[in-house]
Formats: structure tokens, C-alpha cells, sequence
């Protein structure tokens, strides 16, 4: 009787109430959660969100590996779903999801972000670190989020446009409006959809001028690539505009602040390190990747019946993918809930669209794998790289202001973006 009754409470207490992914405290810190699904519950059915989630590093990996079990795509591209009319980005690559039109769309702007095209860009996203940092430079004291993290990148992606300089300030705006626009309160994608419509008609006699008088800027760019005698549409080169702004803006903010956060809280040993050496800020990134990604999911859906373990997911499920679950499997990292820039079980190189790499190593889930691999991957690790090492460099003894933080979090449920602090201080010598 006493064992039987051990084995309920087991069971019972390895239970999961669905409601646990809507809480404050997951919000705050989702890996006891994460490991409880993976330990018990590696493919969990919650009935509660209608979905399947998925947590264990190899059975992500799968599900990315599979594009023929799982999709991206929602609607049929050649449906009545008028593409772009409910996304605050309008029509744009993640929307599609699937299909030609969106093998097209990727294979006209992947180039323009790896090899030689992006090489063209550093020497910009340099200036502009130096200027981000010269505007606090002499205060002593930084709030980096506000300060530089969310100033850099869309400062950067702007001039790669080719937008005018003395507009950057209402593109920093124009962001941050977008992305809170992805969550679920009705003001905030108002708000972004009012952002959108107003950056739109800002960029209508921009794209009309570039047309007809192409530069070397990425805008124009964008604006003649063709595939098989095709370009995109008006409507698809602004939606791509937004995409750049908010979408690859937001991951490479959230990264360089998570990583100052790791660096400045739960590893200052290892900063000292990195001061020693800055080619190390590359590791930083790469780790901040696995241990507590800026994204921490990815949906897909079934299309066919799936038996894992002892489930069987339904064709057309919903299924939500959890990279930062996969990130800490103790099946596959060493102490994953240690945060070391020098852990040899991880592949700590650029990474690639396979997820296998010559060292043997596994790399993290971070940027995705297969179909639908970050087409941003190489310009968010350099430009997060870059910016980071400039500080480092260019304010004297970086250290936080205050004893206690509250950590990386998730944003609320109404208001869009991904996991980082939402402050950060940082004081330094003058």
C-alpha cells in the first residue's frame, strides 16, 4: 500500500497544470519548468493552449531537421488569406512561412547578410558603437539597455538602408512600437500598426527614389533583387523594412544586454577573462545563445501523425518547440545550468543552417536549424560581438550599480519581444 501510494505522489507531483506557462514566476525563470517536461513529460500535450510542446535538444533538433513533418505555415499561399493584412509587420517572410513565396523572398535577401556583403558593413556598425557610446561616455554611469543596447542595431540596420541619419531617433521609435505591437494587448498593436502605417508612408517616396536611382545601400538592394525575372512588391520590400527593424533589431538589443548582464552578474570571473582577451566576447555570445537564449520558442505544426515516445501528435497540431529547454539537457551539456564561456561541449564557432559541426560538438538551438535557420545569424553575432568589445574598451571598470538584480525575464503576455533585463545599470570610471 505504502508503495503504491509513493508512486501517486510521484506521479501527481511530475504533473503539470498548463497554467504554469502563463505565471509570473515562468515569466522570471521557466527552466525548473523546463526540466520537469523533460525529465517526465518530454512531449507534453497541453489541453489547456491546444498544443503539443516539445524539450529535449535531440527532439528539437528533429523537429527543425523535418520540414516535411513539420511546417511554418499557417495559411495556404494560394488561399483567400490576404497575406500581411493581420501582422503588424505586413506582408513579410515569417508570415508566409512556407511555400514559393517564401523560398523566393529568402533566397533574394539571405546573401546580403554573410560572406563578403556583410565584411561591407562592419566598418559601420563600428562608427556607430563608438558614437552610441560617446553620448555617455563621460558620465560615469550607463543604463545600457535604453542607452545602447536598444539604440545600436536599429541605428545600424538604418544606415545599411541608407535611411537618413537625422531620422534615426523616430526609427528607434518606430521599433519600439512594432514590437510591443507583436504581443496580445489591443493598445499595443494599435499602436504598432499606427507605427507601421506612419513608417510606411514615410518609406513610400524613399522606395520610389531608390527604384529609380539605385545605390550600394541595402534598400536598394532589396529593391532590384530578382529571381527568375521576379522582384517583390512594394508592399513586401516595406514589411521587410519593418522586419529588419523590429524582428532582427530586438534579438541583437536583447543579446548585447545579456550578455553584459552575465558578464556584470553571474560570471564577473570570466569577464576578467574576457578583458584579457576580447576575442572571447565571441564564447559570451555563444553561450548567452544556449543558457538563456533571447528566443525560447519556435511553433510549428504536424503535418501528419507524429509517434514520439508514447504520444502520437495529431496532423495540423499546434506544437511549440522549446529551444531554451533543449539548450539545458543534462543528456547533452555538462552542468547546463552553469553559464561558462569555456565549457568544451559546445561548439562555439559561427554557426551554420546543419547544426553539425567538424569539431563534433553540438551547437545551441539559439538561431534555429534547417529551412527556416536565422537569416540574421552572422550579423547578430558580429554586431553583438563588436559593440560589446567597444565597451569593454571604451569604459574604464564596468561594474553593476546595484547588489541585487532581477535578473533576465520574459516580456508580459500583452507586449511583445524576447527575453532580457528590462534595466541595467552600469557604472565605470571617467
Amino acid at each position: 500500500m505504502a508503495e503504491a501510494e509513493d508512486r501517486i505522489r510521484t506521479m501527481l507531483s511530475n504533473q503539470i497544470d498548463p497554467r504554469e506557462f502563463d505565471s509570473p514566476a515562468f515569466q522570471q525563470d521557466p527552466f525548473a519548468l523546463y526540466k520537469r517536461l523533460r525529465d517526465h513529460h518530454p512531449v507534453y500535450h497541453d489541453r489547456f493552449h491546444n498544443r503539443w510542446a516539445i524539450t529535449r535538444y535531440w527532439d528539437v533538433d528533429a523537429v527543425f531537421q523535418s520540414s516535411e513533418a513539420y511546417t511554418r505555415g499557417v495559411y495556404d499561399e494560394k488561399g483567400s488569406y490576404r497575406f500581411g493584412s493581420r501582422h503588424v509587420f505586413g506582408p513579410n517572410i515569417l508570415e508566409y512561412g512556407v511555400g514559393d513565396r517564401h523560398r523566393w523572398m529568402r533566397n533574394v535577401i539571405a546573401g546580403q547578410f554573410v560572406g563578403q556583403k556583410l565584411e561591407d558593413f562592419l566598418p559601420l556598425i563600428d562608427m556607430i558603437a563608438r558614437e552610441v557610446i560617446e553620448r555617455f561616455r563621460g558620465d560615469g554611469t550607463v543604463e545600457l539597455v535604453r542607452q545602447f543596447s536598444s539604440q545600436l542595431p536599429i541605428r545600424v540596420i538604418s544606415n545599411m538602408l541608407g535611411l537618413p541619419r537625422e531620422d534615426e531617433d523616430r526609427f528607434v521609435g518606430w521599433y519600439q512600437a512594432l514590437i510591443a505591437g507583436l504581443g496580445f494587448g489591443g493598445e499595443h498593436l494599435a499602436r504598432g500598426l499606427a507605427a507601421r502605417n506612419e513608417m510606411w508612408e514615410y518609406l513610400d517616396p524613399i522606395i520610389a527614389e531608390r527604384t529609380a536611382r539605385p545605390g550600394e545601400d541595402l534598400l536598394s538592394r532589396i529593391i532590384g533583387a530578382e529571381l527568375d525575372g521576379t522582384r517583390m512588391s512594394v508592399e513586401e520590400i516595406k514589411g521587410f523594412v519593418a522586419l529588419l527593424l523590429a524582428a532582427g533589431g530586438d534579438t541583437t538589443d536583447k543579446a548585447i544586454a545579456n550578455m553584459w548582464y552575465h558578464m556584470l552578474y553571474t560570471r564577473p570571473d570570466q569577464y576578467a577573462d574576457v578583458k584579457a582577451d576580447p576575442s572571447l566576447w565571441s564564447n559570451v555570445f555563444t553561450e548567452m545563445m544556449r543558457y538563456d537564449p533571447v528566443v525560447h520558442t519556435q511553433f510549428r505544426r504536424a503535418t501528419k501523425e507524429i509517434e514520439l515516445y508514447d504520444e502520437v501528435i495529431p496532423k495540423g497540431a499546434s506544437v511549440v518547440v522549446y529551444l531554451g529547454a533543449g539548450n539545458r539537457d543534462e543528456r547533452v551539456f555538462k552542468n547546463p545550468d552553469v553559464f561558462d564561456i569555456h565549457r568544451d561541449d559546445l561548439h562555439m564557432g559561427r554557426e551554420n543552417r546543419s547544426g553539425r559541426y567538424k569539431d563534433g560538438k553540438p551547437g545551441h538551438l539559439g538561431f534555429g536549424m534547417g529551412q527556416h535557420f536565422c537569416m540574421g545569424y552572422a550579423m547578430a553575432r558580429q554586431e553583438a560581438v563588436i559593440a560589446c568589445a567597444h565597451l569593454a574598451n571604451l569604459i574604464p571598470n564596468p561594474r553593476p550599480r546595484d547588489k541585487d538584480h532581477p535578473g533576465i525575464s520574459s516580456p508580459s503576455i500583452d507586449s511583445g519581444g524576447f527575453r532580457s533585463p528590462l534595466e541595467l545599470w552600469i557604472d565605470f570610471d571617467v
